[in-house]
């Protein structure tokens, strides 16, 4: 029995020492891959088989499984059907969801705010550019011929609306009240101007040098309601005018008046005799003359009153006031101011226009004057109830009113067209701008509704998918994913890369030690197989 089991001892050695051998072998063979690292020299002889396959062929494994990569594990077509597939397309969608709905519902404040400093300059470059394009732009619409058309048609179309509209519907009787108190002020102000007085001194001097040169006479000035008037009055007055000169003549002072011009008018009469008078004044005592005058005027008193009041008297003093008035108003007016210098006559004026406006100045006339003006501008205004359009025509007939029309059109077109309106436009587009700048966003989620944020995240789908397929093939190509591989397997420390393959091969590598113990035990007893036969 002991020999027996000695016996099957000694030929399993054979088929054990195999399998060693065949494990050690493959064990050898597979550190042999990687190790060693670095080539060995005995007596400066490289040892062949170092350093071990993959340190010495590491660049062209590199190269290998840069091209298994490149060329046929990661192509633009392998890419792009990825990106096709449901799975991306929904990470997709949700990705542009989340990132949407984050912008949306973040408190944003001004825009420039908002921009990154590094772009900054940028941006008010682009604002700058903004204002300056969109104010050009307003302008040259001005320009063009195109708004010409809209705003005349506007215009006119306007004005023919206003036309039709009652005055009240533009200004209410309260309103006109305003309107009128304001007329009242600016009469009462020209009236009490200086201006306006020389102004009226001015124009009657002007009249009268004007109907002189004309060669027209007093009456021709006198209006004849006026002539009639003065003549009447003196008629009434030229009777209790005469008495009154009666009862004067008592008066003492009157009476020495008239003695002495009846002394002048003899000493004046005995000068014009030359030396008779003065021989005939040295006959005279004037003394005794003036006593015997004053004596007569005593004596004659009540036959100078009874004579004043005789109708034939009055009769024919009234007829010398009429001829004197008649001579007087056939007076030519060139020959009147011929005698009359220009100051006098500068004087005479400004006198007449001094009372006129006293006269119209006073209370009563200013009174009178408003309401008449109140009355008549409501008359002709028919309480407010005429159209405008009848106004319009009644104060401009005929072309006039086409003229207008015109004129206020151009005005309008040239007023939007001139320097001024474009500053304006300048300084409100700034403004504009400026102002839109400086409002906080907000929250865009509570001002853009949903369908345009759904919309929105629909186009960066559609729009991401799209370059992705388009721009894929070019991408891939441009990143030379072969190289990349390459370059990263080529730099790769060799301990890294023995553990990379180790991780990825180490069960293989484990069942090939194993193999190689198999085959070294099957060699054995094939090996003791033989020996046996012999």
């Amino acid at each position: 029995m002991l020999a027996l089991d000695y016996s099957l001892l000694r030929d399993l050695v054979h088929p054990c020492i195999g399998a060693f051998i065949g494990y050690l072998t493959n064990v050898v063979a597979i550190r042999m891959l990687f190790r060693p690292l670095r080539p060995w020299h005995i007596f400066g002889l490289r040892v062949p088989m170092t350093p071990g396959v993959i340190p010495s062929k590491r660049h062209d494994l590199a190269v290998n499984i840069g091209e298994m990569v490149g060329r046929h594990l990661l192509t633009s077509k392998d890419i792009g059907a990825a990106i096709s597939d449901e799975p991306f397309q929904a990470h997709l969608a949700h990705l542009a969801d989340r990132k949407v709905q984050e912008i949306f519902k973040r408190d944003l404040g001004p825009l420039p705010d908002i921009i990154p400093s590094r772009f900054k300059a940028y941006f008010q470059v682009g604002v700058k550019t903004l204002k300056y394009q969109v104010s050009e732009g307003v302008n040259r619409y001005l320009a063009s011929s195109g708004f010409e058309e809209k705003i005349v048609a506007a215009i006119v179309g306007r004005l023919e609306v206003l036309g039709d509209q009652e005055l009240n519907s533009l200004l209410a009787p309260e309103n006109r009240q305003d309107v009128y108190l304001f007329i009242d002020e600016v009469i009462r102000a020209l009236l009490g101007s200086d201006q306006t007085e020389a102004w009226l001194a001015g124009h009657l001097a002007a009249s009268l040098r004007q109907s002189a040169a004309q060669g027209r006479t007093i009456g021709d000035l006198a209006p004849e309601p006026l002539v009639g008037l003065v003549k009447s009055v003196l008629r009434d007055q030229s009777s209790p005018l005469l008495q009154r000169m009666g009862a004067q003549l008592a008066d003492p002072v009157l009476r020495a008046q008239v003695v002495k011009g009846i002394l002048g008018g003899v000493d004046h009469f005995l000068e014009t005799l030359g030396p008779v008078g003065a021989m005939a004044r040295g006959f005279l005592e004037m003394d005794t003359f003036e006593q015997k005058i004053g004596a007569y005027l005593d004596e004659k008193e009540e036959d100078w009153v009874a004579w004043l009041r005789n109708p034939d008297v009055q009769g024919r003093m009234l007829s010398v006031l009429e001829e004197n008035i008649d001579s007087l108003l056939d007076k030519r007016l060139d020959g009147l101011l011929a005698e009359v210098d220009e100051n006098r006559l500068t004087d005479i004026c400004r006198a007449c226009a001094t009372q006129v406006l006293a006269a119209f100045k006073s209370e009563g006339a200013l009174t009178g004057l408003r309401a008449l003006l109140h009355v008549g501008l409501e008359n002709l205004l028919d309480g407010g109830r005429r159209p405008l359009g009848d106004l319009a025509g009644q104060f401009f007939p005929g072309d006039n009113g086409q003229h207008l029309r015109a004129a206020i059109v151009r005005e309008c077109v040239d007023l939007f067209r001139s320097s001024t309106s474009e500053r304006l436009v300048h300084s409100m587009v700034n403004a504009m701008v400026d102002t839109l700048l400086a409002r906080p966003l907000g929250r865009l989620y509570d001002i853009v509704p949903h369908g345009v944020r759904q919309g929105l995240i629909e186009y960066i789908i559609l729009t991401s998918n799209r370059m992705f397929l388009q721009e894929v093939p070019g991408v891939v190509e441009s990143l030379n994913i072969k190289g990349v591989v390459t370059d990263k397997v080529d730099s790769l420390n060799l301990l890294q890369l023995e553990r990379l393959l180790l991780s990825i091969m180490e069960e293989q590598f484990k069942y090939i030690n194993l193999f190689g113990a198999l085959l070294g035990f099957l060699i054995g007893l094939i090996n003791l197989a033989l020996v046996k036969l012999v």
